[in-house]
């Protein structure tokens, strides 16, 4: 995923609505995308992105460039996502479509039962660097931890997709 125009960005940080609009078209499938794996109902994503959106703008001028602006929208969209599940009180098992990632439906199912397997702690990571194409210091500025804690789960995730992928196999 890339970075918007750093003009486009300066303009927005500097009131342009006009090039935050430009920022919200280009990001705002994805940011609705992350927001509905963790929350999996189509209006509460609809509601998460608004609000990281509302926050985003509202903190832009803040946006020092430490980061990608990507990571650091996803990490507001990850943490309006949980404010909005706290808030509902609702238990949301995170299990995530790789809907358009894997053109075989077959394989597409294996795919998702496989992840159903991976722990949300692991699955994360997972998601930001192997469906969102973020690097791993990308994933981990968004998660707040350290790359080698990024390294570690996604290790262990891939293990544990790898083992259930070979249990389906050896069930046929």
């Amino acid at each position: 995923m890339n970075d918007p125009d750093p003009r486009t960005l300066e303009r927005a940080r500097r009131g342009d609505a006009g090039a935050f609009e430009d920022l919200v078209r280009a990001y705002q499938g994805d940011v609705w995308r992350f927001a509905y794996h963790f929350t999996r109902d189509r209006a509460l994503a609809d509601d998460v992105t608004q609000e990281a959106f509302l926050r985003a703008y509202r903190f832009l001028k803040g946006f020092r460039g430490d980061s990608r602006f990507t990571s650091w929208l996803f990490r507001i969209a990850r943490n309006c996502a949980m404010d909005q599940i706290r808030a509902r009180n609702v238990y949301v098992e995170r299990v995530t479509p790789i809907s358009g990632t894997v053109a075989d439906p077959q394989a597409r199912v294996e795919l998702q039962e496989a992840l159903g397997a991976v722990s949300a702690e692991h699955r994360e990571p997972f998601l930001l660097v192997e469906v969102f194409g973020l690097s791993y210091q990308e994933a981990a500025d968004v998660l707040g931890v350290r790359v080698g804690t990024i390294k570690s789960r996604m290790h262990r995730a891939r293990k544990a997709m790898m083992e259930a992928l070979e249990i389906e196999e050896d069930a046929r």
